[in-house]
């Protein structure tokens, strides 16, 4: 088994640094009446100069800074056996820390007088003795996620809800921006050993609430996993649902092997692997810049958006290097001329970029005699 193979090596930065900003980086539908009755994880909370060239990897990160870009580029997994860690959802979370203190009377969904964490502790310490049995050390985590928590696996189980009890199935969700890699190679994994396990639907109404959990997002919270942890968020099925509470509340060993089962063969699968991102900061292009002018490419996860964002003027060197003119518009750089740029130079480091940044370029250029739009790089 290669353990290291599972967590890689891989994050992505944005560095916005020469103009003083930088940063790095559950839900049912049913249509009644012909409005949509929102399930309750589409509504739950918690969801300077430039810099010297070697002082970059210096630059802290995280929130608060808890990792600097070096210590992320030279990361390994510390020895040790196979380790999971598996939060229950919104349990003993009476006492948060004051960054996710809004999450202190967020009970999750509720059903016959019984709590969302009173359901899943159940599944979870099911889920706990089955990896245990398997050889993998495994523990229980509240709400509030150890800050930096490292394991081979992190699962936060969960239950949902909907006021219509017909709404039911199980839904799984990797982090939006998985920087180990391999978060979705177990969820597909546990599609599979999960509907076996309890015959159950798949509830397809996957929410950027999930993608964008608490405990994935580090760059936000101090009270989050590690980059390289692998993570899923687990949705076991509706508690206001009476096919699901067949299984999560009378039968919660089948839902517990469906989940355990699937961590235990994504831990032990040796050909779930990824070649590592580049870890070296891009050195500055050389100037000017020639090349054509072409509308700057949206990162694949702001595709589906990408009616919201307007068409901005890039040059794309003959080497396929992108760079944003960011002192120009559409009608100064018109696109499909070929463009010649000089001003000062600003890198963005697609090693795994933190969410908001839009646009997928190498970097970008400023033009010192003309201003420069900041709303750009804010959306």
């Amino acid at each position: 088994m290669h353990r290291n193979k599972i967590l890689g090596i891989g994050v992505v930065f944005l560095l916005l640094v020469g103009g003083g900003l930088y940063a790095w980086g559950a839900g049912g539908e049913v249509v009644q009446d012909g409005s949509r009755v929102s399930s309750y994880s589409d509504t739950e909370p918690g969801f300077e100069a430039e810099p010297p060239d070697e002082e970059l990897t210096n630059i802290p990160v995280g929130a608060p800074a808890k990792y600097t870009i070096a210590e992320l580029q030279n990361w390994e997994r510390p020895a040790g056996p196979p380790k999971v860690g598996i939060q229950v959802g919104h349990w003993q979370n009476s006492d948060m820390p004051e960054e996710l203190e809004n999450l202190e009377r967020n009970t999750g969904a509720t059903w016959g007088g019984m709590t969302e964490s009173d359901v899943v502790l159940v599944i979870s310490e099911l889920i706990q003795a089955r990896l245990q049995a398997a050889g993998i050390e495994a523990e229980l985590l509240p709400a509030a996620v150890p800050p930096g928590y490292i394991a081979d696996v992190f699962l936060s189980i969960h239950a949902d809800g909907n006021p219509n009890a017909v709404v039911n199935g199980f839904k799984f969700a990797a982090p939006r921006r998985d920087y180990a890699g391999t978060s979705q190679a177990l969820v597909d994994i546990m599609y599979d050993t999960y509907g076996q396990a309890t015959g159950l639907r798949v509830d397809s109404s996957i929410t950027r609430r999930m993608t964008a959990y608490y405990a994935f997002n580090w760059p936000r919270y101090e009270y989050a996993i590690h980059p390289f942890t692998p993570a899923v968020i687990v949705e076991t099925g509706f508690l206001t649902s009476p096919i699901d509470r067949a299984i999560i509340l009378d039968q919660p060993d089948r839902a517990a092997a469906g989940v355990a089962d699937a961590v235990i063969e994504f831990i032990q699968t040796e050909d779930i692997e990824r070649q590592p991102l580049p870890t070296a900061l891009a050195a500055a292009p050389l100037q000017p810049l020639v090349g054509e002018v072409i509308c700057a490419s949206l990162r694949a996860e702001r595709r589906t958006r990408a009616a919201e964002y307007d068409c901005l003027p890039s040059i794309q060197d003959n080497n396929g290097h992108t760079f944003l003119l960011a002192s120009h518009t559409s009608t100064t750089a018109p696109i499909g001329d070929v463009f010649t740029a000089t001003g000062e130079y600003m890198p963005i480091q697609n090693l795994g970029t933190y969410f908001w940044f839009p646009y997928q370029v190498n970097g970008l250029t400023m033009d010192p005699a003309l201003p420069v739009m900041d709303a750009w790089f804010m959306r």
